[in-house]
């Protein structure tokens, strides 16, 4: 395009040919583009490229191209632009952003009528403001067939803090909810006076709100607390709400709290905050649910290691932080993982519950008895004695009782993980050297389990011997028989019903009338690719994590959003019962079911209570990509044939 920028009052002269030529030959490199295969790499397979959306490259090189027109745009003191409809514009524009009556109906979701719309007179564009008054009475100037992403027409959003990662403090809304939710301020004044307060200050608030809070009678407070440590990306909140969520509709007693680190800007923190709120408030449980926010600790100068970062860090730390600045009075915690769904509530008090309904592991005994001194009780994990081979002297001390841990006591007593229910006072002691060991092991090792190595080498070390069970939770896929929950599920002639054939998840709100025992928790931390006939169907965290199932790459949780559909009702049924090699098959069935249905359950409670009626009830999200070329998990004889 040969374009020319005339004087001050903006006036733009593009050559008529020029831009004739270029539409036509961008439709016909997107005809082309949307026939061909596009390919991207998953987070559940590193550096293994699978075929894929278009959808992801092309985003990829349009918003570059939005970024050049933004540059070219900067600057341009413009009273009005004119907006041509073109396609689906109206729809890519439709948010839910504050309505206002200055900005275009179409822009808020209404239909736009063919041929152009003037926009209103305020609009000089996003990139001539220098303040943040200027900023909030803006809309970006850019047309909307610059695009997609169609930006031009959205309301402009001022940084909270600074500047965007682009550099400019003013952006496009639609661009800024996609690309850093995180750092979107506020236009109204008595929030951006909040927009001021730091992470620091939030958290010596935390402790003074605290040492003033009236004292708990020990008959109104809840036995449990049940803890998770999350970092603060906004596109990962649908796990928390997705935990909260399941375990009050279940009916999970206790208090919770979510442990969030890493919320550097008010803007974060608002959004966590009101996300864990809105779950609350929809079952009158916002006296249990607490957040408390922590620093980000994802490197320790004490490994040696120049600054890696290594994420798991945030958990030890996250707890140790908890402990410290909220000491919590309810005799039992509980530490879970964020992609933890509740199926049915959690039962600690083993001197209370019957046998039929646990699973001891194989070394397990004694195990009836309550939470008490030095008496964890948790799930089994597979993790086995290889920590023995550490330099215990040097990571535990030399005279640590986690030093002369026997083999046979390391498998009966030390290969446990989520969720570990302990007394708080042991809690407040195993935190400290869990979070102490971690940089030393990583001074030498660097396996992702290191974390898990740390939690077990302090709980050695304090002499907490874990009754350890198998029923707490389902995740693995594999065939492997004895490690988890699977025995109650796959009982023959036990009552329990399919989730793919009911259309809803196994809890007790919707069979209230099962009294066969399943697994408490689905840990849906792995991919889920069961055979489907002649295709695979599929369901992965890490695409909803990305947001490459979300349209427009939106924060799952927005009202615009839509929900995922629903698998298909012979899914299980799809798979072989009579072939052992075809058993993971059948689970990751199984597993894909109850959390896609659990997932949609849980955005249409959400939506309704954070949205009224105004939001996206399609069932279109759903998760492409190609299965793992591996005749272990794909093995061709538990493919059957399409049913005619």
């Amino acid at each position: 395009i040969n374009a020319e920028y005339g004087d001050s009052t903006g006036t733009m002269r593009l050559s008529v040919v020029a831009v004739l030529g270029l539409a036509v030959l961008t439709g016909f490199a997107l005809l082309v583009l949307l026939n061909q295969p596009a390919s991207f790499t998953t987070p559940s397979a590193p550096g293994q490229t699978q075929p894929g959306t278009l959808l992801s490259r092309l985003d990829d090189a349009l918003i570059k191209r939005e970024r050049l027109w933004a540059g070219a745009a900067k600057g341009l003191q413009r009273d009005t632009e004119a907006v041509r409809h073109v396609g689906p514009a109206a729809d890519l524009l439709a948010t839910d952003s504050p309505k206002s009556s200055t900005i275009p109906a179409f822009l808020l979701g209404g239909q736009m009528m063919e041929g152009r719309q003037e926009l209103q007179p305020r609009n000089t564009g996003c990139y001539a403001a220098t303040n943040k008054k200027q900023c909030c009475a803006a809309i970006d100037s850019r047309y909307t067939i610059h695009g997609p992403p169609f930006f031009g027409g959205s309301p402009c959003v001022p940084a909270a803090q600074g500047k965007f990662k682009s550099g400019s403090m003013c952006e496009p809304l639609l661009w800024a909810k996609g690309e850093e939710p995180q750092t979107i301020g506020s236009c109204d004044p008595a929030e951006q006076a909040k927009e001021q307060e730091s992470l620091e200050d939030v958290i010596a608030e935390q402790k003074r709100a605290l040492s003033m809070a009236d004292s708990d009678s020990e008959e109104s407070r809840h036995d449990l607390n049940l803890m998770w440590v999350t970092d603060c990306q906004l596109q990962l909140e649908w796990s928390s709400v997705l935990l909260l969520w399941s375990a009050l509709r279940v009916g999970q007693q206790g208090d919770f709290t979510r442990i969030a680190t890493g919320c550097e800007t008010p803007n974060a923190r608002r959004f966590v905050s009101e996300a864990m709120e809105t779950v609350a408030e929809i079952f009158g449980a916002r006296d249990r649910v607490t957040v408390h926010f922590a620093p980000k600790h994802i490197t320790d100068s004490r490994d040696g290691t120049d600054g890696e970062v290594y994420t798991p860090y945030t958990k030890a730390f996250g707890v140790k932080h908890f402990l410290d600045h909220a000491s919590p009075r309810n005799r039992v915690g509980v530490i879970l993982d964020p992609d933890f769904l509740f199926n049915r509530p959690l039962e600690y008090r083993m001197d209370q519950i019957d046998a039929e309904h646990v699973i001891p592991a194989g070394r397990t005994k004694d195990w009836q008895h309550d939470i008490e001194p030095g008496r964890p009780v948790g799930q089994m994990y597979g993790l086995g004695d290889g920590w023995l081979n550490y330099n215990l002297k040097e990571i535990c001390g030399p005279d640590s009782p986690c030093t002369k841990v026997s083999r046979a006591d390391a498998m009966r007593y030390f290969t446990m993980g989520p969720p570990i229910f302990m007394l708080m006072s042991d809690w407040a002691k195993v935190a400290q050297g869990w979070y102490d060991y971690l940089p030393i092991i990583r001074r030498t090792r660097k396996d992702w389990m290191e974390e898990m190595r740390s939690y077990t080498m302090s709980a050695a070390h304090h002499e907490q011997k874990t009754s350890i069970f198998t029923h707490y939770q389902i995740s693995d896929k594999s065939t492997r028989p004895d490690d988890e929950g699977w025995p109650w599920i796959e009982r023959p002639g036990n009552n329990l019903p399919d989730p793919c054939r009911a259309g809803k998840a196994l809890n007790p709100h919707n069979f209230p009338d099962i009294t066969d025992p399943y697994p408490p928790i689905l840990h849906y931390c792995q991919a889920y690719e069961p055979e489907y006939y002649d295709q695979h169907y599929f369901w992965s965290k890490y695409q909803i994590n990305f947001g490459v199932a979300q349209l427009h790459r939106g924060n799952l949780l927005d009202c615009d959003q839509p929900f995922y559909e629903d698998p298909p009702r012979d899914l299980l049924e799809a798979q072989k019962f009579d072939d052992p090699k075809c058993l993971g098959q059948r689970r990751q069935a199984w597993m894909l079911c109850q959390v896609q249905h659990s997932l949609n359950e849980m955005l249409a409670d959400f939506k309704k209570q954070k949205c009224g009626k105004d939001f996206n009830r399609a069932r279109t999200a759903k998760h492409t990509f190609s299965p793992r070329p591996s005749t272990v998990d794909h093995p061709p004889s538990c493919r059957k044939p399409r049913p005619n």
